[in-house]
């Protein structure tokens, strides 16, 4: 008897309060639209360190090749130094040039990134708009 007497009473509370006309299927399609954007930067960020890490390995494989051959090159000391300065400053040089890929290489994902989220932010404003008021 307790239990009828609160299901009235619920539905007492809600009688005059009407849903609006609420399309689910079409904020379902948005919300996977959502998800996707969200893989979309996952998978780029992905690419982007892989990247990343690819010029540095590249570059420290480089460096170190270059300094083993001033070793084996060398047959004084006094060479070995000369040739190690000039090694080390090319290896400044391609560092600056790394960086500026890598820099290159962070500022073009982050545009992307930045436009497809931007986009999607509006869309999805808009999808929401039409689902709640029942339209497609």
């Amino acid at each position: 008897m307790v239990a009828s007497t609160n299901e009235k009473s619920a539905e007492g509370d809600f009688k005059g309060f009407k849903m609006p006309n609420i399309d689910m299927n079409a904020l379902m399609d948005s919300y996977k639209k959502n998800l996707e954007i969200l893989g979309l930067i996952n998978k780029t960020s992905v690419e982007v360190f892989n990247g990343i890490a690819k010029l540095q390995t590249a570059f420290v494989k480089q460096m170190i090749s270059d300094m083993g051959g001033v070793v084996e090159k060398s047959t004084k000391p006094t060479e070995a130094i000369a040739e190690f300065s000039k090694v080390a400053r090319d290896s400044a040089v391609r560092a600056i040039g790394n960086g500026k890929q890598i820099g290159d290489l962070l500022t073009m994902a982050s545009n992307d990134i930045t436009t497809a989220t931007a986009k999607r932010i509006k869309e999805s404003i808009e999808e929401t708009k039409a689902a709640v008021n029942g339209k497609k």
